[in-house]
């Protein structure tokens, strides 16, 4: 099989939907016609559609975008994530994509340190002997003075158990990545977008109402292979907790930004913050959990199992 970057061959979308269009469409005892009246019925977005269509969909001459797949989905009680994760085919190509860059034409990366040699993940928990260490460099990197406490961290050690903190190295311990996010509730989240308070006023707020946003502080990886790891891992972590119904990104890194807006993902506010004389952009975006699944790049890197990423497991 072929590989193109960020760009699976056709066959293999088309393959999996095909697939799962023929399954459930018997399961239900339905006739190609009774599917065209079912989904007419319940989506706008079906108005136009013919038993044509949907016997080209189910042959896998044509697919429908991953948007109308995932209507298609939720219909049936089912939902993408769990459609393409059970394709080992898709799920090879997506393995497949995480060494390159969206957008980049040259997919070698070079660094001062980071040769594309081994490195492992850890989960680092306050249990962790240099927890603090960690997270302050994680909050050093995003430049993000609203992830900055005035005071030393160890005073807030309850407060800091609501946020997830994973670390990527190299020759043993040299950082090359990390991710840090937690989940939150919608309206203190919106509540935190709308001001420049810090986050321990968000991670405060989250105890008013049951957590549905997974919101991410910063991600990042010294090549594309490990950003793109560090990514995957709260996509995959979004998909497997049907509890979260939305994801966010609040950060001032523009490298995580251009990453966002080449994957099409629509930037929802910008924030200036005074710091330091100088004023900061703090950038926000938000998108449902549908509109996580139907995004191509965000779908290929949920599907992909932790065990197939680096020998040591993470455990959330």
């Amino acid at each position: 099989m072929g590989y193109k970057k960020y760009a699976y061959p056709k066959a293999v979308i088309m393959k999996v939907f095909s697939s799962f269009l023929r399954k459930v469409r018997t399961e239900h005892d339905l006739s190609q016609e009774g599917l065209r009246a079912l989904l007419n019925d319940k989506s706008h977005s079906f108005d136009s559609l013919d038993t044509i269509s949907i016997s080209r969909w189910e042959r896998g001459i044509n697919t429908p975008s991953l948007t109308k797949q995932a209507e298609i989905a939720e219909i049936f009680d089912d939902n993408l994530f769990n459609i393409y994760s059970s394709d080992a085919d898709f799920v090879e190509e997506s393995i497949h994509s995480m060494q390159f860059s969206i957008g980049d034409k040259n997919d070698k990366t070079t660094h001062p340190y980071f040769q594309d040699e081994q490195y492992h993940t850890e989960f680092i928990d306050l249990e962790h002997v240099h927890f603090e260490r960690y997270l302050k460099l994680c909050l050093i990197y995003e430049g993000n003075p609203r992830l900055l406490p005035a005071y030393e961290l160890s005073s807030f050690v309850e407060v800091l158990k609501q946020l997830t903190l994973i670390s990527a190295f190299c020759n043993a311990s040299q950082l090359v990545g990390h991710c840090l996010f937690c989940k939150v509730n919608s309206k203190a989240l919106f509540e935190f977008m709308n001001s420049t308070t810090g986050i321990l006023d968000l991670l405060n707020m989250v105890k008013r109402d049951r957590a549905n946003v997974l919101v991410v502080f910063s991600s990042f990886g010294v090549s594309a292979k490990i950003d793109n790891h560090m990514m995957s891992i709260y996509l995959n972590q979004l998909a497997m907790d049907d509890t979260i119904e939305y994801l966010s990104f609040s950060t001032c890194d523009n490298k995580l930004k251009q990453k966002l807006m080449q994957m099409k993902i629509p930037m929802f506010k910008v924030k200036p913050i005074e710091h330091q004389a100088k004023m900061i952009q703090n950038y926000s975006f938000i998108m449902s959990r549908s509109e996580v699944m139907a995004n191509r790049n965000m779908l290929m890197l949920s599907v992909i199992p932790t065990q197939y990423m680096q020998p040591k497991t993470i455990e959330i």
